[in-house]
């Protein structure tokens, strides 16, 4: 992969996705066995991140048997390595992740056990672990949410007390089950949220398929990125949300005059590919070199404003990838001023 500049002066011109690749969708309700999950992995190519019991009365499905953070990490890392991550996407295209109430718990243990407390409110002296287990989960959920898999997170519902913005009115509302460092993030990421409903019972006393609703109400949260998503689809049925999506992105595509393009095409113009740390080291070198011998004071300058006095570029980890792209962004800066 190689660097891509951030030019003003040719600006990348905005599209949409026209596929369900790269579309992050929630569900949640407060009541079960409404076929959140039976819907889920219905969408194309779908692979399961249990972090629940969820799938037992499903078979043939592909799924990594989480029991803890860990393993969701070691998983995460096969699904978005640059090593991996092709042969991954190859034979994936739809991650269910369920529940997410229960990765927040297991996010939340597995940072307590870095300093051996088991209370966030413990570590740190006292001080707690707060920002440490927001940067977890964020770093991990990051990287996936990335990678561009449709991401369709389940979540159970619990109420939060909300306000309105223009009375000042508070009211309960159903919200997706989590802390607000952790579950917000999630819902500011994805495209789609949608509450999932019961019909009850039909006049046999058989249970009537459920609906989803995709428009904000005070009831519950739902809601998404696309102006013309369907606000309710009965019956509730993967088929019946990719259809609306496609429809949604189509009509807005049409009013705006935005191109609706596929994801690879859409990735390309709108998330430029960066080095990884490995290319970035084998780039860097060189131009070290290079502008070391024309101004060694220059040279030395550029890597200390990045890394500090008298730290080296060998010495650099990969956590520290940004600093090294900026310096070679400044290295070959002064190199053309030299040859000017």
């Amino acid at each position: 992969m190689a660097q891509c500049s951030i030019d003003i002066f040719a600006p990348s011109v905005s599209t949409v996705s026209k596929g369900i690749e790269g579309k992050l969708i929630l569900l949640h309700s407060n009541e079960r066995k409404l076929g959140k999950t039976a819907q889920a992995v219905r969408f194309p190519k779908p692979f399961y991140l249990r972090f629940e019991q969820g799938i037992n009365a499903i078979s043939g499905l592909p799924y990594a048997p989480l029991t803890k953070w860990s393993d969701f990490k070691k998983v995460n890392k096969q699904l978005t390595d640059p090593k991996t991550i092709d042969k991954a996407r190859s034979m994936y295209s739809t991650l269910i992740v369920d529940t997410l109430d229960v990765a927040i718990k297991w996010c939340e243990k597995y940072v307590c056990g870095m300093q051996g407390v088991t209370r966030l409110n413990d570590g740190n002296s006292g001080y707690g672990l707060w920002k440490e287990y927001e940067n977890e989960w964020f770093n991990e959920w990051n990287k996936l949410l990335n990678a561009g898999y449709c991401v369709i997170f389940i979540s159970h519902s619990e109420e939060r007390k909300m306000k309105d913005h223009k009375t000042g009115e508070e009211y309960i509302q159903l919200y997706p089950k989590g802390d607000k460092r952790t579950i917000d993030l999630i819902i500011d990421a994805v495209d789609l949220i949608g509450y999932v409903k019961s019909n009850g019972f039909d006049d046999n006393g058989n249970p009537q398929m459920s609906s989803v609703y995709f428009s904000n109400c005070p009831q519950f949260l739902a809601g998404g990125r696309f102006k013309y998503m369907k606000p309710e689809i009965t019956p509730f049925t993967a088929e019946a949300v990719q259809e609306a999506l496609a429809e949604a992105v189509e009509r807005e595509a049409e009013e705006t005059g935005i191109k609706a393009v596929d994801y690879t095409t859409f990735k390309a113009e709108s998330m430029p590919e960066t080095m990884t740390y490995d290319e970035a080291m084998a780039k860097v070198e060189p131009l070290f070199k290079k502008l070391h011998k024309i101004n060694k004071e220059r040279t030395i300058a550029i890597v200390e404003k990045y890394l500090g006095e008298g730290n080296k570029i060998s010495e650099t980890t990969e956590a520290q990838l940004e600093q090294i792209l900026m310096i070679i962004d400044d290295f070959q800066d002064a190199l053309d001023e030299a040859e000017d």
